[in-house]
């Protein structure tokens, strides 16, 4: 399989804050019930027209929905008993997942870089 390319698009001046934001709009929903989800959904239609905010919004519900159901088919793993350590260092990663590609997507939006979110990921 080949490795996802990262795309040349650069993030205009003026969308960059909402760029920004977007990104970490996925990381609502550790505050907000299902404001992981949510809240890039509203960016997204809110935003259809301009297609990098509305790429980078699909990126942050898909890999929110990835997580969830990576997360529910760790839990499944419990099921073996001789899974469970698996389970929660699977838990583990996919939290850290869930933290650090949007950290990391918002501050390459902040120096105008689109960034691709592995597996996830689209181009605009």
């Amino acid at each position: 399989m080949s490795e996802p390319t990262q795309t040349t698009t650069v993030i205009q001046a003026q969308d960059r804050t909402l760029a920004i934001l977007t990104h970490l709009s996925g990381l609502a929903g550790y505050i907000i019930p299902l404001g992981g989800v949510l809240v890039p959904i509203i960016i997204w239609v809110v935003k259809k027209d301009d297609r990098v905010i509305a790429a980078i919004a699909k990126q942050a519900v898909l890999l929110n929905i990835a997580v969830f159901v990576c997360g529910i088919a760790l839990a499944l793993l419990m099921l073996t008993v001789i899974l469970i350590p698996v389970t929660f260092l699977g838990w583990a990663v996919l939290g850290l997942i869930a933290v650090i590609l949007p950290i990391v997507g918002a501050v390459k939006a902040s120096d105008g870089e689109y960034y691709m979110y592995p597996v996830v990921g689209s181009a605009p």
